[in-house]
């Protein structure tokens, strides 16, 4: 009898010390799993994960645990949008949402399934979990002494950009620009143009049309998810715009190239 009490509580000293040490990227994809859970029993599509996401919302959450605070503004003044445009101006967004949780233990024993009821059970952070619109996420989480920092980012992707730009670029010259398209509408279906910096320049087409102010743009597929974007800086200097859609609509204001 003694003896079976001395396994038993050996085991559970063995389980306290296991659970002293969390696996954060481990923790963040049950996090994620929680979250599809939620979408799934609401006839939502689960959540993809983008591990550009990811590394966005850890950086919050490492920057909220060495800092001491907890907010969606950070010390800078920027919340996600302006983060994510920050640090990763290569994923070309029409949406992006935030939720956040911080929890305390002294065992340093956490629940991704605590964290899921949590948001769940707040309007705000519900709101952002059952968002039909959003299609990928990624979580970060950190954990310094016995306080863990959980970080999930929402968004709606178009395309990431896979290559690097310059600061400046010259009139009258051709680029090709390479993207991962991210997108879940069908890539058939996907439209763009190039504002040019005079709204009143005429852009005329091969059958004797024109646009004003607007280039529209072909895809160069090489791949099922990769294209190569011809832009002709032509019409003048100054900030030529991006503008991606589908079908009749664009987003407007996607990325801007200055040219001089």
């Amino acid at each position: 009898m003694r003896k079976g009490l001395l396994i038993f509580v050996l085991l559970l000293v063995l389980a306290s010390m296991a659970a002293d040490v969390i696996d954060p990227r481990t923790f963040a994809l049950r996090v994620h799993d929680e979250m599809n859970a939620s979408r799934i029993r609401n006839g939502l599509p689960a959540l993809i994960w983008l591990e550009d996401l990811a590394d966005l919302a850890l950086l919050h959450s490492r920057n909220m645990g060495q800092n001491g605070f907890f907010s969606h503004q950070d010390p800078a003044g920027m919340r996600v949008s302006a983060r994510q445009q920050r640090y990763r101006p290569d994923l070309i967004l029409s949406e992006i949402g935030e939720n956040l949780y911080r929890s305390k233990s002294s065992t340093r024993v956490f629940d991704p399934k605590k964290i899921a009821l949590g948001w769940m059970n707040s309007s705000g952070h519900r709101e952002n979990i059952l968002k039909p619109g959003y299609t990928h996420s990624g979580v970060g989480i950190y954990v310094k002494d016995d306080s863990l920092y959980a970080t999930q980012v929402f968004a709606t992707p178009i395309m990431k950009l896979r290559m690097q730009l310059p600061p400046f670029f010259e009139e009258n010259a051709l680029y090709l620009l390479e993207f991962e398209y991210l997108s879940k509408e069908p890539r058939e279906s996907l439209i763009g143009y190039l504002a040019t910096p005079d709204p009143t320049s005429k852009v005329v087409q091969p059958d004797c049309s024109y646009y004003l102010g607007a280039i529209p743009l072909s895809f160069d597929w090489q791949k099922d998810k990769i294209f190569l974007l011809p832009l002709d800086f032509k019409y003048g200097t100054g900030s030529y715009i991006l503008k991606i859609g589908w079908d009749d609509y664009v987003y407007p204001d996607l990325m801007e190239f200055k040219v001089r």
